[in-house]
């Protein structure tokens, strides 16, 4: 079985949430790595700095730096011992395939751009499931007949 996590999957893993203990637990289960793209890992690089500006900001929900450059290192290290692999999908199939899902699915159900691009990643790789706690992401997933976990 191959996995493809997208962004809220990997904060729940590396950040607590209600859903953490879900993430941990699929993430342990793989028998192999699980797929994320580069696009995913630049968006979870950038989720991180923006809850440490929230925090900055006033928001005690942010993040402080120190935590944010913790979890940050525990990630990159996950990448070295291969918790994650960098998939190479053809970015040009992507692309094309978020045209598809666009106009089947946000004229009705107002989907953002990296919503799409993610399921659309993850049908260009072929994964056997996605792992994503975001509703929209899991709508378009199941609704192209794409598994969603967890």
């Amino acid at each position: 079985m191959s996995a493809f996590a997208e962004t809220s999957c990997l904060f729940a893993f590396y950040f607590p949430r209600a859903v953490s203990e879900q993430a941990v637990l699929k993430i342990q289960s793989l028998q192999g790595s699980a797929h994320i793209s580069s696009l995913v890992r630049y968006e979870f690089q950038q989720a991180v700095w923006f809850e440490v500006w929230r925090r900055a900001n006033g928001n005690l929900h942010g993040l402080n730096p120190t935590d944010a450059q913790t979890e940050l290192a525990a990630f990159d290290l996950d990448l070295e011992q291969g918790v994650w692999d960098i998939a190479r999908p053809d970015w040009e199939s992507v692309i094309v395939r978020a045209q598809c899902l666009t106009l089947s699915h946000t004229p009705r159900y107002g989907m953002r751009a990296l919503d799409i691009l993610h399921v659309a990643t993850a049908q260009q790789l072929a994964v056997t499931e996605l792992l994503s706690f975001d509703t929209n992401q899991r709508r378009i997933a199941l609704a192209e007949g794409v598994a969603v976990s967890p």
